[in-house]
């Protein structure tokens, strides 16, 4: 069964109507309240939130056809702009002040539009409320003297990059049962710009149609289980999910199928069948036709072309066949002179393979990184001077930064003056001391060093340009070595982080001599965490941050196999070069405005376009180990 208006996605306006397909559908089913759209140019967001406005306005069967009012968030968004809205009271004294629910709360009949341009960079009270309302019942607020319950019925139009799904709390991610990739979406100018509605969709989004019982079947059921039953570590929700987009599908038919009914319906209610299931996967792109189980006999006769299943690894360019016959059985760990074929590199700006994936996360690279719901702690910032470390006291100029202790030893040394031995100890304004305080370094220099990559190169004169930038600047330094020899773990990188660069560990870390394995992965993997450390740490003192990886890209240590510490299985092929770019994709997704990235390659045949790959993902540049490096720093840090 087909619903009134389907249209195949390799016509011209496939895309577009499978976009409204999804909001009509989200429109229509109060439990499809969440829609995340993937890779959505911000240019065509206002166009796609006033089309699902304008849906669920109608809907709501609002006689002034005005569409639903919208609720914008974003990284600067606090709970007093979600749960309370002050509102102005005439009273017997006079004109006054108070609060009442905020715009999350519904205070108003219709739904509301909640529209997250950018869903990695939500704040954590727009995460939380999320995670709260989405696929709730019920919901309560307590704030302010407010007590307040309702029914959650807004629906969430929220955007993401693919590449940053693996940042975000898998607990929120769950929420938006639609998901859709849109790196392509071009709407039409006009006041349809994702096309005309249906006239039979129109029918069932009105509130005066009547809306017969859909009822889930055992093979429906089935169908859901059987779509899903690779995906380990989805939960329930995925299943849900798709069971309630295949319910809306039936929805849409529903209007044709009940006016056939003597009474308007089904005795019966509408049957969820395995086709609807079939249609809800191809939706979401869920259904491929590498599956040998994609397609059931029952399913329509036109199918969709689809990206691999989520959850499953995706398929690795094959290299040539000179260059199979040539790796052989390849080993975990090769020594830094051997060169094994790791095959075609992706070509610049090419869509990663997850992209039309509706669960990116699974496939996203090295894994979930540290997504919380809850708020870091925090302390006072205080004055700058009151931030670094302790160096030495002195007598107290003021009352800000006090040394108990020292204070408490010079009130003492005059006891038996002041009061003598029995009585309290008297403190006068002479014995008050203070800390002083190494000024807090307001710049970061992190450095990855690849031993593996040295050979016959010397790479002081490369990086020399960038200790200066520290040296002149007082910028931290945090230094990354990766396959170093003598070390006691060669599937991991280590790290260390010194004040300055008269730190005598960087000059040991500099002339250290190269090893065998190569952990990159691991490498940038500590280098991001650190980076990610300072700006959370000193997010009202770090300037800037600048990050060095001095490599020639060549990973020969999958990431998985850093963190577990055991040697794999099998030839490694581009698994630890793959694993690095996705790394590298997650740092340039960290501080797009404070952290400068630049890769130093030493040129070595016959794989120079990695370091370039690599250089690409972390959003920098290339800086060649000839020694044309020589104002780099600067420029990087000034024009980025």
């Amino acid at each position: 069964m087909r619903a009134t208006g389907d249209q195949d996605p390799d016509e011209p306006d496939g895309d577009l109507r499978r976009l409204l397909t999804v909001l009509v559908s989200a429109a229509l089913e109060p439990s499809l309240a969440g829609v995340l759209l993937f890779d959505l140019a911000p240019e065509h967001l206002p166009a796609v939130s006033r089309t699902f406005a304008h849906l669920l306005g109608r809907s709501t069967g609002d006689p002034t056809g005005r569409p639903a009012p919208r609720t914008v968030l974003d990284s600067a968004t606090v709970d007093e702009d979600l749960w309370i809205r002050p509102r102005v009271r005439r009273g017997p004294e006079g004109i006054g002040f108070t609060f009442g629910p905020g715009p999350l709360a519904e205070p108003d009949g219709g739904p509301r539009l909640v529209v997250v341009p950018d869903l990695a960079r939500l704040s954590l009270p727009g995460q939380r409320a999320a995670v709260q309302l989405l696929g709730s019942d019920t919901a309560a607020l307590e704030h302010s003297g407010i007590r307040h319950h309702w029914r959650p019925r807004a629906r969430w139009l929220a955007c993401c990059r693919s590449e940053d799904a693996a940042l975000l709390s898998p607990h929120l991610l769950d929420r938006f049962a639609l998901r859709l990739a849109a790196p392509d979406l071009r709407p039409h100018p006009g006041p349809d710009p994702l096309g005309p509605l249906p006239a039979a969709w129109a029918t069932a989004l009105a509130p005066d149609t009547p809306r017969p019982r859909v009822t889930l079947t055992d093979e429906a059921a089935s169908a859901v289980l059987d779509l899903l039953d690779e995906q380990e570590g989805g939960g329930n929700r995925r299943a849900l999910a798709l069971a309630r987009i295949a319910r809306a599908l039936c929805r849409l038919d529903g209007p044709a199928d009940a006016a056939r009914t003597p009474h308007g319906a089904p005795e019966d209610g509408l049957p969820v069948t395995p086709a609807h299931v079939d249609r809800a996967a191809r939706l979401i792109r869920l259904r491929t036709p590498h599956r040998p189980e994609a397609r059931p006999e029952h399913a329509p006769d036109r199918e969709l072309p689809e990206p691999p299943v989520a959850g499953r690894p995706l398929p690795r360019p094959e290299p040539s066949r000179g260059a199979e016959q040539e790796a052989g059985e390849g080993v975990p760990v090769h020594g830094p002179e051997s060169a094994q074929p790791l095959g075609p590199a992706a070509a610049p700006g090419e869509p990663s393979p997850a992209a039309n994936l509706p669960y990116p996360e699974d496939t996203a690279g090295p894994g979930h990184r540290e997504a919380t719901l809850r708020v870091p702690a925090r302390r006072d910032a205080g004055a700058r001077a009151s931030r670094g470390p302790v160096v030495g006291v002195r007598r107290a100029r003021d009352l800000w930064d006090p040394a108990p202790v020292r204070t408490a030893m010079e009130a003492a040394k005059y006891r038996a003056v002041r009061g003598g031995t029995e009585g309290p100890l008297v403190i006068v304004p002479a014995d008050l001391r203070g800390y002083v305080r190494a000024p807090e370094p307001v710049r970061m220099l992190t450095v990855v060093l690849d031993h593996t990559c040295r050979g016959g190169w010397d790479w002081y004169p490369a990086l020399e340009p960038f200790l200066r930038w520290a040296y002149v600047t007082r910028a931290s330094v945090h230094v990354v070595e990766v396959g170093g020899g003598g070390e006691p773990d060669e599937l991991r990188a280590r790290a260390f982080t010194a004040r300055s660069t008269r730190d005598p560990r960087i000059a040991a870390a500099l002339a250290r001599r190269p090893g065998r394995a190569t952990p990159l992965a691991h490498g940038l993997d500590l280098a991001g965490q650190a980076l990610r450390r300072a700006f959370r740490h000193h997010s009202a003192g770090l300037v800037e941050a600048l990050l060095v990886v001095a490599t020639d890209g060549r990973g020969n240590v999958p990431l998985a196999v850093s963190r577990s510490g055991r040697p794999g299985r099998g030839p490694v092929r581009r698994t630890g070069v793959d694993d690095a770019v996705a790394v590298a994709e997650h740092i340039r997704a960290l501080g797009r405005s404070r952290l400068r990235s630049v890769v130093v390659e030493p040129g070595r045949p016959p794989y120079t376009r990695l370091p370039a790959t690599l250089a690409e993902a972390l959003g920098g540049g290339v800086v060649g180990g000839a020694g044309d490096a020589s104002d780099a720093p600067d420029r990087e840090a000034r024009h980025g």
